[in-house]
């Protein structure tokens, strides 16, 4: 498998090649006018990126993690989600890298294998970072009315939250 994954990068990039040169395309001026655009593109959404990581510092160091935990954690267990989860269910749709040092933190904790921690790596596998997608995508065309975006996002991230919870009592 080693071998494969080492020459199937190669070979796409002749086949690539290989196609453009066949279509008689510039190929090296394909590459830079799309360097080009890539560098634009990042340049237009560089402010929405700084200003979603700026936001997720502010809300970790304020403590705000643990403030809604305290709020939700009632509504956990109406539902039966354990109270471990609920900072990881909060964080995922801002933070990609948080929800997976907080999915780390807790399968030290918990231990791995426990039904939590199955629970915690269905959640992290089978969920979106709505806020940090909605900023890039949203950034990138420039439109600032997401209209039913973002609830839309978030019910179905509860759903996902709720399948994810059931789905591992279920099978585990």
């Amino acid at each position: 498998m080693e071998v494969l994954s080492n020459t199937l990068i190669p070979i796409i990039i002749f086949v690539i090649v290989c196609y453009g040169k066949y279509k008689k395309v510039d190929i090296f001026d394909s590459f830079v006018r799309g360097s080009i655009e890539g560098l634009k593109a990042t340049w237009d959404i560089l402010p929405y990126i700084i200003g979603i990581f700026l936001a997720i510092g502010v809300f970790k160091a304020g403590k705000g993690i643990y403030m809604l935990e305290w709020i939700f954690s009632p509504i956990a267990r109406i539902m039966s989600i354990p109270k471990e989860l609920i900072g990881l269910i909060i964080i995922k749709p801002i933070s990609g890298s948080g929800a997976l040092a907080m999915y780390s933190e807790l399968a030290n904790r918990v231990g791995i294998d426990t039904l939590v921690e199955k629970m915690a790596a269905t959640i992290v596998g089978a969920s979106e970072t709505i806020f940090y997608t909605m900023a890039i995508y949203y950034g990138r065309v420039k439109i600032k009315n997401t209209r039913h975006t973002l609830v839309c996002a978030l019910t179905c991230h509860l759903f996902g939250v709720i399948a994810a919870v059931f789905l591992c009592y279920m099978i585990f």
